[in-house]
C-alpha cells in the first residue's frame, strides 16, 4: 500500500512538473486564428478590474409583429466565445441572428480576450476567482452593459455546460439580481445540476488542481497538445468534445486549438467540492444553487445529450426537477428517437446542431411549440 501511494505521488509530481514547464513554454501547435464575424464589440468592466468582451451579432432579418429582448450566449468552463460562435456550421450566434434575434456572445473572466484586455491577467495575476466570481461580478457587469447598449431591461440567456449552470445559480434570485435587468427566458444545454460519475481523465484533472502551484491552470496548452494525437488516440465519444462523427474531421483540430481557455485553480477546486453532493454550491457551501431553483420564475428549457459523460441525463434531470413550474426538458440522441447520438459539445458545436439543437433553442425563446426531438 505504501509503495502504491509512493508511486502515485511520484506520478503526480512528474505530471505537475510537466504542466508547470508547459505553462511557461511556447505552444507547439496553434490552429488558424479565427475571426468572430460579429457586427459590433463592447466591453464590460467588473468592480474588481476584469475587462470582459461582448460580441454583438445584430439581427439579419426583421421579425414582423414581434419584439424580443437580446439573447446572451454564455460559454462553458475552460472555453471561450468560440464555444457558441465558431467558424463551422455549429454557430448558434449567426443562426439566431439570421432569424431576427439580437445576439450577444460573452466571455467571462479568464476566457479568450478577457486575458488580453485585463491588466495583470496575461502575466498570471488576477486568477484567484471561482464560480461565485462569475455569478456575483461578471454577470451583473455584463447585463448592465448590454442594457446600456440596447436599452432593454430584459435578456434571454442560453448557456452551454457551465454557462447553463450559471443560469441555474441566478434563476432563483433573478428579480433585482443585476439592477433593473432580468432574465426573461433561458435555455441550458448539457448543463449538469450536480457533479458525479465523471470520466477518469476529468476526475484526475480536478484532483491535480489541488497540488498545482499556480492559480492559472494551463488548460489551453493542454488542449492544443492532446489534439495533436487526433484522431489516433481520441475515443469516438471524447468526454469533452463528444462524438467525432458529428464533426467534419478537418474542423476538429482548429476548433480545439481556438476554443480552449486557461482555468483558475480556485474555480476547479470549487467544482471538485460539489462532487457527489447532489447540487452546485456557493463558495462557502452555505447555498445549494440547484435547490434554490425552486424559487425560479424564469422559464427554462433543459437540453441533454443521450451519451454525455459530463452533463449526463441524470445530472440534467436533477436541475430540471429542482426548477420552478415553467420548464421542459429534451434529450437528444438515438435513445429518444433521434437520428444520431450526442456527447457534451457536439450538441452545440457539431455539424448537426443547426438541425437538432438550434431549433429547440429558438422555439423556446420565441414561445413557439417544440419543433424536433423527444421530450424526456
Amino acid at each position: 500500500m505504501a509503495l502504491c501511494q509512493k508511486r502515485q505521488s511520484w506520478f503526480r509530481c512528474l505530471l505537475i512538473a510537466a504542466m508547470m514547464i508547459a505553462a511557461r513554454a511556447p505552444v507547439a501547435f496553434a490552429g488558424r486564428g479565427w475571426q468572430m464575424g460579429s457586427n459590433e464589440a463592447y466591453v464590460a468592466q467588473t468592480d474588481d478590474g476584469w475587462v470582459l468582451p461582448i460580441w454583438r451579432y445584430t439581427p439579419r432579418v426583421e421579425i414582423r409583429g414581434r419584439s424580443y429582448p437580446p439573447v446572451v450566449l454564455c460559454h462553458g468552463m475552460g472555453a471561450n466565445r468560440f464555444n457558441l460562435a465558431q467558424t463551422g456550421p455549429g454557430n448558434l450566434a449567426t443562426w439566431l441572428a439570421s432569424r431576427g434575434r439580437d445576439v450577444f456572445v460573452i466571455e467571462l473572466r479568464g476566457a479568450g480576450r478577457s486575458v488580453d484586455l485585463t491588466p495583470d491577467a496575461r502575466s498570471g495575476g488576477k486568477w484567484n476567482y471561482d464560480f461565485d466570481s462569475y455569478r456575483d461580478k461578471d454577470i451583473p457587469a455584463i447585463l448592465a452593459r448590454i442594457q446600456q447598449v440596447t436599452g432593454s431591461a430584459e435578456v434571454d440567456w442560453v448557456g452551454h455546460s457551465m454557462g447553463g449552470m450559471l443560469l441555474y445559480s441566478i434563476a432563483g434570485h433573478d428579480l433585482g439580481f443585476s439592477g433593473n435587468v432580468r432574465i426573461r427566458r433561458g435555455v441550458a444545454i448539457a448543463s449538469p445540476g450536480m457533479i458525479q460519475d465523471l470520466p477518469i481523465r476529468l476526475n484526475m484533472m480536478l484532483h491535480l488542481a489541488e497540488w498545482f502551484p499556480w492559480e492559472q491552470l494551463p488548460n489551453r496548452w493542454w488542449l492544443r497538445t492532446i489534439i495533436q494525437l487526433y484522431p489516433h488516440f481520441v475515443p469516438e465519444n471524447e468526454p469533452s468534445l463528444g462524438f467525432k462523427g458529428n464533426y467534419d474531421p478537418s474542423f476538429i483540430p482548429d476548433f480545439v486549438a481556438n476554443v480552449g481557455s486557461d482555468l483558475s485553480r480556485s474555480l476547479v477546486r470549487q467544482v471538485r467540492s460539489w462532487y457527489g453532493r447532489g447540487g452546485i454550491f456557493s463558495r462557502d457551501g452555505s447555498v445549494n444553487y440547484t435547490d434554490e431553483m425552486k424559487k425560479s420564475t424564469v422559464p427554462i428549457r433543459f437540453i441533454a445529450a443521450n451519451r454525455d459523460h459530463i452533463g449526463s441525463i441524470k445530472s440534467v434531470q436533477r436541475a430540471f426537477e429542482a426548477q420552478g413550474p415553467e420548464k421542459d426538458m429534451f434529450v437528444l440522441g438515438k435513445d429518444s428517437a433521434g437520428n444520431r447520438d450526442y456527447g457534451h459539445t457536439d450538441i452545440v458545436a457539431g455539424k448537426y446542431a443547426p438541425v437538432d439543437t438550434f431549433p429547440l433553442v429558438e422555439s423556446w425563446l420565441s414561445g413557439k411549440a417544440p419543433l424536433t426531438a423527444s421530450r424526456d
